[in-house]
């Protein structure tokens, strides 16, 4: 059909006018007019949405708590707590405060102290494979049941003491295990006191000099390991405590003796008996590896890493460490592969594996040629000044170079009142010898 532009117009001007007859009559209801706003960013857009991420740091309460699972470090950190849970943790940086009892003050300088571990270890707490109550192993409850009995090979068996990791573990409550506890070291005790336990210690092949220092006191079979040197101090001397002063109340039940002679169990070193530090270390120099002032690397003008890991092993030490490289001192790493240490490293040292002794040998002999050592102290602390013999690499026995020579009485000394030591070792230990620098000789 064709359209003229007349008739055109004509059409368009009926439309507009029935849409003005429907916008009179409709009032446009389906439109809402413009409202103004005055300050747009007051109400558009919705900001509601941020206060999830404004509140992920609000608390009720905090509380401050030392972070020892099984370290030296002992950070003491602040836990903040909402509804009842520990939401995070973070460092206290409030070191400056700390006071003994000598009135001696820490200083800003140890801030900041706290590993990754330490603020993620909250989550172990909450975690779905942590303990959540005492659990008894199965064979030792029956053990403890039936009266202790002596552990035969027979009676290890049927207690399953040989097979522990496949026995079933059992939930108990904290009395019950705590009875269970009691009645065991009761037990125990009863049986390795006076005369019967003495022949039964015998029987076991324990040695007289050692049954002779028990005295009687069944409790001296009893050892414990109250920790790490530094961490027992703060987190585990419980077991210290446990065997000096809760065991010797357990020895006056047990012999029916007083205070002036009950004695306690035995604490174990992690340097002697336990082993987790090395044992040589006192033996050399009379000192242990806890001894070092960690504050002394800040001021360091050359700072040797020896197989040490301090960005991944001793992260809450590590600042001081990063410190001596901010005031100018060189880092040396001695490690055979390229570790985060070495990273950091002026020189990195890269030995073969098993070599150490070598190098070592070889700087002492740096040291000592050029007269770099501390000489009173190697006298006094160390087992330098004593001789060598070069055939056997065994240390110079006064036996072998004079004649009819007779060892110190060392009887009246700590090491046979105390230590108990047996003169047949003794012999074996002899003398030593050094060299007398007045006389040259």
């Amino acid at each position: 059909m064709y359209f003229t532009r007349r008739q055109f117009m004509k059409a368009s001007a009926g439309t507009i006018a029935v849409l003005a007859i429907a916008d009179k009559a409709l009032a446009l209801t389906a439109l809402q007019p413009v409202i103004e706003v005055g300050n747009p960013l007051g109400e558009y857009p919705d900001r509601s949405w941020e206060r999830v991420y404004h509140d992920q740091y609000r608390y009720d309460s905090s509380f401050t708590y030392i972070c020892t699972p099984n370290d030296t470090h002992g950070c003491r950190v602040r836990a903040f707590v909402r509804n009842g849970v520990v939401m995070r943790v973070e460092q206290n940086y409030d070191h400056q405060t700390y006071e003994d009892l000598y009135g001696n003050r820490g200083t800003f300088a140890w801030n900041p102290r706290m590993c990754l571990k330490g603020y993620t270890f909250h989550r172990r707490v909450y975690g779905p494979y942590r303990l959540k109550g005492p659990m008894l192993r199965k064979g030792w409850k029956a053990w403890v049941d039936d009266g202790c009995p002596e552990l035969t090979p027979e009676v290890k068996t049927k207690y399953r003491f040989a097979s522990r990791g496949e026995d079933d573990m059992l939930r108990v409550s904290w009395d019950t295990i705590g009875t269970y506890l009691a009645k065991a070291q009761i037990k125990i005790a009863e049986r390795y006191s006076g005369e019967a336990g003495a022949r039964r210690l015998r029987e076991q092949g324990y040695p007289p000099e050692m049954i002779e220092t028990m005295k009687g006191a069944g409790v001296r079979t009893f050892k414990y390991r109250p920790g790490m040197a530094l961490l027992g101090l703060i987190g585990k001397i419980g077991f210290g405590r446990m065997a000096n002063s809760n065991l010797a109340h357990l020895d006056a039940y047990i012999r029916k003796v007083g205070p002036d002679k009950a004695v306690g169990g035995r604490p174990w070193s992690s340097y002697t008996w336990h082993g987790d530090q090395p044992p040589d270390d006192p033996f050399w120099n009379g000192s242990q590896t806890s001894d070092i002032d960690h504050p002394d690397m800040r001021f360091s003008k050359l700072h040797v890493s020896w197989g040490k890991n301090f960005v991944e092993h001793k992260m809450p030490e590590a600042h001081w460490f990063i410190e001596c490289m901010e005031r100018g001192g060189r880092i040396v790493v001695i490690v055979p592969e390229y570790s985060p240490p070495a990273t950091k490293a002026d020189y990195w040292i890269p030995i073969r594996p098993a070599s150490d002794a070598c190098l070592f040998l070889g700087v002492i002999k740096i040291l000592f040629d050029e007269n770099l050592y501390d000489a009173d102290f190697c006298k006094q602390y160390t087992d330098s000044p004593i001789l060598i013999r070069t055939d056997t690499l065994q240390y110079l026995d006064p036996r072998d170079v004079i004649k009819d020579y007779k060892l110190a009485d060392l009887h009246h000394g700590y090491t046979y009142k105390v230590q108990t030591i047996k003169d047949e070792y003794r012999e074996r230990l002899g003398d030593f010898m050094v060299w007398d620098t007045a006389k040259n000789q």
